[in-house]
């Protein structure tokens, strides 16, 4: 019979910003700014720096293909390029609730305005 050896706790997972920034295709300021209002929730290092839990970061990533997978399937149109979708998405979804106060209404006369 061999000896068990005592389980050492399993540290989370930490990303950089940088690491984010590359998963959502964004600028790592873009992600501070995720963390300023409250989008993502970062662990604040004893030196001042940020990290983000994997954790959340993979559920958000799995959020986004969902409702992407979900949105194709109702309005029966092709799936999206590959990797722009969710990420499109989150970024999408921070404009609006950043620049527009969460009105996607406002955004959408933006958008017209500007074709126009």
């Amino acid at each position: 019979m061999s000896k068990k050896q005592p389980e050492e706790p399993q540290q989370p997972s930490l990303y950089t910003p940088a690491e984010v920034a590359n998963f959502f295709r964004v600028d790592p300021k873009t992600v501070t700014r995720w963390a300023r209002t409250g989008t993502l929730n970062p662990v604040t290092l004893p030196s001042g720096h940020r990290r983000y839990h994997a954790a959340e970061i993979h559920r958000l990533l799995q959020l986004g293909d969902a409702s992407a997978n979900a949105n194709a399937a109702a309005e029966h149109r092709p799936e999206p390029e590959p990797g722009a979708g969710p990420r499109a998405r989150a970024v999408l979804h921070s404009v609006i609730r950043d620049y527009f106060g969460g009105d996607a209404a406002a955004a959408i006369r933006a958008i017209r305005t500007e074709l126009n």
